[in-house]
């Protein structure tokens, strides 16, 4: 959400009527956590999932008057943050690499409990970040956000089948890089499957 200089809640006035500004108003307060959720997982960083979503609102909101028309507004803004994360990477794509191994952890060894949840979603998190960006996208669209193989095409412009093979391969390489993390107390290898 937008912030003024007291930390209050605002949107910056621009040539957006004041009726169409209080519309966004409520629906970024509505949308606010589910989104920062999906710009998380994109990013796979809080600072820039931030970012992400400070400049994907920053798009929709001069067209908020036709965007609050259609049917899912939050499914065209999955679609503007899907695109500018696909933007950011293309340009900071020579200052990141991926890396076959997920670096260690000190991970407990007692009984599960609160802690091993963290562990494991740890370990999610950063499987989830080594996957090619279009794989990402497919997974988290696909299974985090629960939309449909066509919703998921339409958000990222491409086809149905593209979807299911980058979906397809980044399940396969979470499962992959998952199955390699050292035993984690309370769960199994079939638990990843």
């Amino acid at each position: 959400m937008f912030r003024d200089m007291n930390g209050q809640a605002a949107i910056p006035r621009g040539n957006v009527a004041a009726p169409a500004e209080e519309g966004f108003e409520d629906w970024v307060r509505a949308s606010s956590r589910r989104l920062r959720r999906l710009a998380y997982l994109l990013t796979g960083d809080l600072d820039q999932a931030e970012d992400l979503l400070q400049s994907a609102y920053a798009k929709v909101l001069p067209r908020w008057h036709k965007i609050s028309t259609y049917d899912s507004p939050e499914t065209y803004m999955y679609r503007v943050m899907v695109n500018l994360r696909t933007s950011w990477w293309r340009r900071s794509r020579d200052r990141e690499w991926s890396t076959d191994e997920i670096p260690e952890a000190s991970w407990r060894v007692g009984t599960p409990g609160e802690g091993d949840a963290v562990v494991e979603s740890q370990a999610l998190l950063a499987a989830l970040r080594a996957l090619p960006e279009r794989q990402r996208a497919a997974v988290v669209l696909r299974h985090w956000c629960d939309l449909s193989q066509a919703e998921t095409a339409d958000i990222m412009k491409c086809s149905v089948g593209t979807v299911k093979s980058n979906a397809s391969r980044g399940l396969a390489h979470l499962r992959a890089a998952l199955a390699q993390t050292p035993d984690i107390p309370g769960t199994q290898k079939s638990d990843l499957r």
